[in-house]
């Protein structure tokens, strides 16, 4: 199941990237990245991350209080983190006047693909039940390694 759970994640990635005046996302897990899709090399993109993770452990150190939301306003580019449980989404933009919009979009996304991550980073052996084996005159062994083309 994670194997058709990547592609379906990385596709609402790419459709949010193209939802604005967006320059690049990276999907965390904890302090691991799952998908970086920003204009920097790995280990930038590795650093950003420690970074977002040590400034919401400082805000939480002083009490109860959990960020939930980060947004920096730089002069040509912004930077939205959202947190969602273990994920951490970072988005860069380049307009101010879409910040609510993409955070908006940024939490309805981690909302939605909380199960996709949770199959993903999680697999159980209740995956696989959704296929059935294919049985008929081709395939007389009751499993199927390869479907043929009717023509």
């Amino acid at each position: 199941m994670a194997a058709n759970i990547t592609p379906s994640l990385r596709a609402s990635l790419e459709r949010l990237k193209h939802g604005g005046a967006v320059n690049g996302i990276l999907l965390g897990w904890r302090r691991q990245i799952l998908l970086n899709l920003l204009p920097y090399e790995e280990f930038r993109a590795e650093r950003l991350l420690q970074a977002v993770h040590d400034a919401q452990d400082h805000f939480a150190s002083g009490g109860d209080r959990q960020v939930q939301t980060f947004w920096f306003g730089y002069d040509a580019c912004h930077a939205l983190i959202c947190f969602n449980r273990d994920c951490t989404l970072i988005i860069l933009h380049t307009r101010t006047e879409e910040g609510d919009f993409l955070r908006r979009s940024a939490e309805t996304f981690l909302e939605d693909s909380q199960l996709l991550l949770d199959s993903l980073l999680n697999p159980s052996s209740e995956d696989g039940e959704a296929t059935q084996p294919l049985e008929g005159e081709m395939h007389g062994h009751g499993h199927t390694n390869f479907i043929g083309r009717v023509a």
